[in-house]
């Protein structure tokens, strides 16, 4: 039990603390260089990570030094002026969690659409990781909204002569800034305001954002007259089944068909008919771009396409197919869901509890029933779409108790001291996404079709690899993990015999350097269908497939040739051990 002396001395040394706040709060100068410090937090950071010269150092300095000091000059009560800059303190926290987990960049357009498009659960897996993070914004950002209501009840005002004083530097700083932001551009052609100066980038990115968004609401209404003209002049005599399987996070240099010294794919590593794409990258780093990406005719080069055609579910099902899209994850009100409604049969498997918003965590394998149900109930030719959960953190969850073949497995916290398990955990769920292709890949051979499955997952993933100490995916500068993937093709026996020449193509590109643009030409070439949009040179399963420069999507949909998209010396180094820039210097 606590005394009544050591409630009183505890209450009295509270009181002490409110009164020194109070003092505080009521000193207008102090207060003043308290909110500037305070908002000039995430430019300090950015001067030190971004790749800025010297002149873009400072003016990333100077120019919100001066903004801030002509906003607080502007008011008498600068407690006033920083209650009206929440927002902007929202967005400096944002920023600076952005920091905890990349260590560099501003807060891009995809950061703004991934919070739309993540639903509650994934939300909560991460957001226990990044409790350091979260509890450093609150001590700084917290106390600075306190300090300014106080001072506002207090009515704590600002020295007139000092408010002019501040006028006068903060319009001098703007001054110089602009006149370096003129030399810069002189020198610099590719700096821009509204990509390196930061809160300005934000606040465009956040436009950005929005104006995509809004664009992709209206996708039905643009699309609604859309047709592939797709047609087939040919087909097996046999039942055709055509399976795509797209992953989550799931990054070569964890599989050990790719060389990683750990067995993570005993099953496909013994799998007959069985093609590695050795050097395949994706396009994007981002699940709401990578997934519609791959089913699409849309590519880095024609991102626009996106807002306009469908997909290739539409193709399959003009030229005859019925189609069917199984998916592991919520739908989240992006291009993926319009392009999974367009499936004749449409199933999710992970599903919002009943009443809330937490979804019941499925394993990959609840889809594969529902896939031998659709080829038993469903006649005619087949196209299947499987959109699974993959490697996606927690790690842990991803994979039943019989899958942890590596341990410890049980770190769910993003800390370097926990670095092993995780990466066991990770190899846990590449070990499961063995079983699962393996498990696809013996229903598909029971039906004795003429089939082919394709696997490609949509992105790569971080894992503390290195000194930058970088974890997960969607980094605004994408790294040699994120970008380098598995993808592979499996022939059955029957389809092999139907038409030997695909598996012989395919043979002959699998060390070519791909990416994932050429998954919907390639899908639609195996199944011969015909459509203006289909391109044999984008066909590695087409003996006149073409190598040619790949191309990433940056933040702002540009194509960019990855090998110049922000990697870092640790990346290069690895692309150059993987022998996978000799077409890209």
């Amino acid at each position: 039990m606590v005394s009544v002396k050591e409630s009183a001395h505890s209450t009295s040394a509270l009181m002490k603390l409110f009164k020194r706040i109070v003092r505080y709060a009521k000193h207008p100068k102090g207060l003043l260089w308290f909110f500037v410090t305070m908002n000039m937090v995430p430019s300090l950071c950015l001067v030190f990570t971004e790749p800025l010269s010297v002149i873009g150092r400072i003016i990333l300095l100077l120019m919100p030094l001066g903004i801030y000091l002509l906003l607080f000059a502007a008011f008498k009560r600068n407690g006033i002026m920083q209650l009206i800059l929440i927002p902007l303190l929202i967005f400096h926290a944002f920023q600076l969690v952005l920091f905890y987990l990349y260590g560099e960049s501003v807060i891009a357009a995809d950061m703004f659409l991934n919070l739309p498009t993540t639903n509650v659960s994934e939300a909560g897996e991460l957001l226990n990781s990044l409790w350091p993070a979260i509890i450093i914004v609150c001590v700084l950002y917290i106390p600075t909204i306190i300090l300014a209501g106080m001072a506002t009840h207090y009515k704590v005002r600002l020295p007139s002569k000092f408010r002019h004083r501040l006028l006068v530097v903060g319009c001098a700083l703007c001054i110089i800034s602009l006149g370096l932001i003129t030399v810069e551009k002189s020198s610099n052609k590719d700096y821009n305001v509204r990509d390196d100066l930061y809160p300005a980038n934000i606040f465009y990115n956040l436009y950005y954002a929005v104006n995509k968004w809004e664009k992709s609401m209206n996708y039905p209404v643009t699309s609604k007259e859309f047709t592939f003209h797709a047609h087939r002049d040919t087909a097996h005599t046999n039942r055709e089944i055509y399976v795509l399987v797209i992953g989550e996070a799931s990054r070569a240099t964890n599989w050990e068909l790719c060389g990683y010294g750990r067995p993570t794919n005993p099953h496909l590593r013994e799998q007959e008919n069985l093609i590695l794409f050795k050097d395949a990258i994706t396009q994007s780093n981002t699940t709401h771009k990578s997934v519609p990406l791959i089913l699409s005719a849309a590519d880095a080069c024609h991102y626009e396409r996106l807002y306009t055609q469908k997909s290739i579910v539409t193709a399959f099902k003009e030229a005859g197919f019925k189609t069917v899209f199984l998916s592991n994850q919520i739908p989240n009100r992006s291009f993926t869901d319009y392009f999974a409604s367009e499936a004749d049969v449409l199933i999710n498997v992970r599903i919002p509890q009943e009443g809330g918003l937490l979804t019941i965590n499925n394993y990959d394998q609840a889809m594969i029933p529902l896939m031998k149900h659709c080829i038993d109930s469903l006649s005619g030719n087949l196209f299947i779409v499987f959109h699974t959960y993959g490697s996606h953190f927690n790690y842990r969850e991803r994979y039943p108790e019989g899958f942890g073949t590596f341990q410890p497995d049980n770190a769910t916290e993003i800390e370097i001291k926990n670095k092993q398990e995780l990466i066991n955990a990770y190899d846990n769920s590449i070990l499961y996404t063995d079983y699962f292709l393996h498990e696809l890949i013996q229903e598909l051979e029971q039906t004795q079709s003429d089939a082919v499955l394709l696997y490609s997952p949509d992105h790569g993933e971080d894992l503390l690899d290195d000194s930058r100490k970088k974890f997960l995916h969607a980094s605004p500068n994408p790294t040699y993990y994120q970008l380098h993937i598995p993808m592979l093709l499996w022939f059955s026996e029957p389809f092999k015999a139907a038409r030997p020449g695909y598996f012989e193509a395919a043979m002959a590109n699998c060390n070519s350097p791909v990416a994932t643009n050429v998954i919907f030409h390639t899908l639609l070439d195996l199944a011969q269908i015909q459509t203006p949009l289909w391109d044999s040179t984008c066909s590695i399963v087409n003996p006149g497939f073409q190598t040619r420069p790949r191309m990433y999507l940056n933040d702002h949909d540009q194509p960019v040739n990855y090998y110049h998209m922000g990697l870092k010396k640790q990346d290069r180094e690895m692309i150059a051990k993987q022998r996978m820039d000799h077409r890209e210097k």
